[in-house]
């Protein structure tokens, strides 16, 4: 627990601590001696207030807001007024290891109180920010652009890496996303059990069966990466996911496998994992039509050859009809339009039918519904390096999803 008591002017150190106080003038209706947040990462955020006031109080409220949501969440604090002196003691905990609480490592948080009195009147403080850390570990730096900022813990030269790779994929994806001001804020974490308790569970068949290299958090402007030989592809690929949420202003009609295939587009590190399972999706036909791949297949095995088909999609889109289009495409999603009416009016052409075009330029047939099929993989299938790609499907269907065990179940959010 990382618990620092700082003036609101010295701002520069919201970023290397988790906790923040406010001071007020005595004259006002509420004297503010102390607010304190105390970060135990990743259980919860306590609010912590000690003040004077000669009102008798009602109520405090909590406001908080996290990055770039819109919306406020709230709660109301536990309070002691003693009479004799006027002075008021409270907190509030806030859960943050609930599906509907939780706060990424890395985010920012806006947060202010509200007193309401028996009077009916009310004292609002000012708003205040602070970075929440990873308090787990109190021995966080970073390095930072003037876009990105990467907290790391003992690597620098690693971290400086990261973020050189960073600045770049930015003015490479202006054209698709655009250029935006507010600064993505990077977490890097040593291995996978320092990582794990920091990244939001998706099902319980992908925990147990792949290993989250990344993830991305839009609304918060946070992405969380696992140090390694891969980290320069996961972090290209995340951030990625956070500019195009900025594109299209958090579009709920944005489709899986646009937001997906336009990292992949984006990563700097790519390997041949993905195009192993799309080969191999293209032989036994597992390709979803893109009219359905709105979300990924709980099947693990089906999540990697879905990451495969929405690369390839991608390629196809920008290779043959650039990046402009795309740009279209990403505005029109921010406008309000389906992704059907976003790709008719930025193609020319329906979802279905450019289905049917990146189909035939891979060599891969018009989809027809499985019934009752049932993949069986076994689980001693040996390890193929990322350097290494068949050429045959043959080959491929000898080897059985190379690395079922492996490198390949290494995967992105």
């Amino acid at each position: 627990m990382l618990k620092t008591k700082l003036i609101f002017l010295f701002s520069l150190l919201f970023f290397l601590f988790p906790s923040q106080t406010i001071f007020a003038d005595s004259d006002k209706e509420v004297d503010v001696e102390v607010a304190i947040t105390e970060v135990y990462f990743p259980e919860k955020i306590t609010f912590l207030f000690e003040g004077k006031t000669k009102k008798k109080i009602q109520d405090i409220k909590v406001n908080f807001k996290t990055g770039e949501r819109k919306t406020l969440q709230y709660g109301y604090m536990d309070f002691i007024q003693k009479k004799d002196s006027d002075t008021v003691s409270s907190s509030m905990d806030f859960r943050i290891n609930t599906q509907s609480g939780f706060i990424p490592p890395g985010s920012k948080i806006s947060w202010s109180m509200i007193f309401y009195f028996d009077d009916g009147s009310q004292f609002i403080t000012d708003e205040q920010e602070f970075i929440m850390l990873d308090t787990r570990f109190d021995d966080w730096d970073f390095v930072e652009s003037e876009k990105i900022r990467i907290y790391y813990r003992y690597s620098k030269s690693r971290a400086n890496k990261l973020l050189e790779e960073c600045d770049l994929l930015l003015d490479e994806m202006a054209p698709i996303v655009g250029s935006f001001d507010e600064q993505i804020r990077m977490t890097l974490y040593n291995n996978y059990s320092e990582m794990i308790d920091a990244i939001r569970s998706k099902s319980k068949t992908s925990d147990r069966e792949l290993v989250v290299a990344g993830q991305a958090f839009e609304e918060s402007s946070v992405v969380l990466v696992l140090a390694g030989r891969n980290d320069i592809g996961t972090a290209t690929h995340e951030i990625m996911h956070i500019l195009i949420g900025r594109a299209t202003e958090g579009s709920i009609s944005l489709p899986l496998w646009l937001n997906e295939g336009l990292a992949e587009y984006a990563n700097r590190d790519k390997t041949v994992s993905y195009d192993l399972y799309l080969d191999w999706g293209i032989g036994t036909n597992q390709l979803k039509p893109l009219s359905q791949l709105l979300t990924f297949p709980g099947d693990p095995k089906l999540t990697l050859v879905a990451y495969g088909q929405s690369r390839s999609v991608v390629n196809y889109m920008i290779d043959n009809y650039g990046v402009e289009a795309m740009n279209s495409l990403l505005t029109n999603l921010s406008e309000g339009m389906t992704v059907n009416e976003s790709i008719l009016d930025s193609y020319g052409l329906e979802i279905d039918a450019l289905d049917s075009q990146w189909r035939k330029s891979i060599g891969a047939g018009p989809y027809k519904p499985r019934e009752n099929t049932t993949i069986t993989i076994t689980k001693n299938n040996p390890v193929i390096s990322d350097s290494c790609r068949s050429s045959s499907l043959i080959i491929l269907l000898s080897i059985m999803f190379f690395a079922y065990k492996g490198m390949s179940r290494l995967y992105y959010s």
